[in-house]
């Protein structure tokens, strides 16, 4: 798949932009099967129960309008298409669109399955056994859990501990994607609000690569864990990375997912519990970069300023892994914990520097 950079997409799609504006208003019984498995730190969880992952949604992207099979819309009639289907659509996918309170994070989420599998990304999980609050977009609220996680991958998974059906969507197929497709970001930025309620926005895939997946989509804090929805309403992405640029969004794909299931819907017997696990901070701020992860602010007396670290470096590899976007920056400091020492480095001024930082517990309310 070819890619294409954040300045060639904005030239060639003029009328994409338009259209973005104007509908940017527009709004525990399971298959299962027990067995041996590894979780996501490489830790064997014997007698674990496996929740059977639902079934990926056939690919029916011939029946859309012409005007989604086209470069760009070329005319009022295709704007008009394009807004009688998201108007149509919107209201058959929001219901699904969960805000989650883990700890005292807000996120989002979407259910998959009638008995309550959400969803989200791994940075929001943090680790398995936290207890969750969902919150529908019509106000209503369930309570749950956090199942595993990959963080590497940043997939997580939850699970609604009430009893259904739950309103769910499909998982969609990215075998069939292409750079340019029309896609919609669903999301509770900075938490649940009943008087703005869900939050739609419109946008177009940039970038896809193995375990990535762009898009120019605006997302904004809250939204992480949230789901990218093609134009058949099914999830092929949950966000992941958010940057204050409107290109810098990224989105774990649906097939990371489907990779680490077994990883993600792996639930421990009640007698081998995991324990939770103190918030790391590092004083860093971090945005996506070409290169690698810029480092856009950096808090005074904080890890990062005693290691060393200054604004505009760009982390390249931290012990010694590549470093490829913002959220793994910010998944190797969730999983160093308090008290670990991360070895980085840094791209400055042409310049490749080894750095370490030791990190500190995050103080309530940072």
């Amino acid at each position: 798949m070819k890619s294409i950079n954040a300045r060639q997409f904005l030239r060639i799609s003029p009328a994409g932009w338009l259209l973005a504006a104007l509908l940017a208003t527009l709004v525990w019984r399971a298959y299962s099967q027990t067995s041996t498995l590894a979780d996501s730190r490489g830790l064997a969880t014997p007698g674990a129960v496996v929740l059977a992952m639902p079934k990926v949604a056939a690919d029916r992207r011939q029946d859309l309008p012409a005007v989604f099979r086209q470069r760009v819309p070329t005319s009022v009639a295709d704007l008009r298409a394009m807004q009688q289907l998201i108007e149509t659509l919107t209201p058959k996918i929001s219901p699904a669109v969960v805000a989650v309170e883990v700890g005292y994070s807000s996120a989002s989420g979407v259910v998959i399955s009638a008995d309550g599998l959400v969803l989200t990304a791994g940075h929001v999980c943090e680790w398995p056994n936290r207890d969750v609050k969902f919150e529908f977009p019509d106000g209503k609220t369930a309570r749950g859990k956090t199942l595993g996680l990959n963080e590497d991958a940043d997939t997580g998974l939850m699970k609604i501990t009430g009893s259904g059906p739950w309103p769910h969507v499909a998982l969609g197929d990215l075998d069939h994607a292409h750079l340019g497709d029309w896609v919609l970001a669903l999301g509770h930025p900075d938490g649940f609000d009943v008087k703005r309620s869900l939050v739609v926005r419109l946008g177009r895939v940039i970038r896809a690569a193995p375990g990535v997946l762009q898009t120019d989509c605006t997302i904004s804090p809250g939204d992480s864990g949230g789901p990218l929805f093609d134009m058949q309403g099914h999830v092929i992405g949950i966000h992941s990375a958010i940057s204050s640029s409107v290109a810098e969004n990224f989105h774990v794909p649906i097939t990371e997912f489907i990779d680490t299931w077994h990883e993600l819907a792996a639930v421990p017997r009640p007698e081998l519990p995991v324990a939770a696990r103190p918030a790391a901070y590092s004083g860093a701020s971090v945005t996506f970069d070409a290169a690698g992860c810029r480092l856009s602010a950096i808090d005074k007396d904080s890890p990062a300023a005693r290691a060393g670290l200054k604004t505009n470096d760009v982390v390249v590899k931290i012990e010694g892994r590549n470093i490829l976007s913002a959220a793994s920056f910010e998944r190797w400091v969730a999983e160093s914990g308090p008290g670990g020492t991360l070895r980085l480095e840094v791209l400055r001024d042409g310049k490749v520097l080894s750095l370490k930082m030791k990190l500190q517990p995050q103080a309530r309310g940072n």
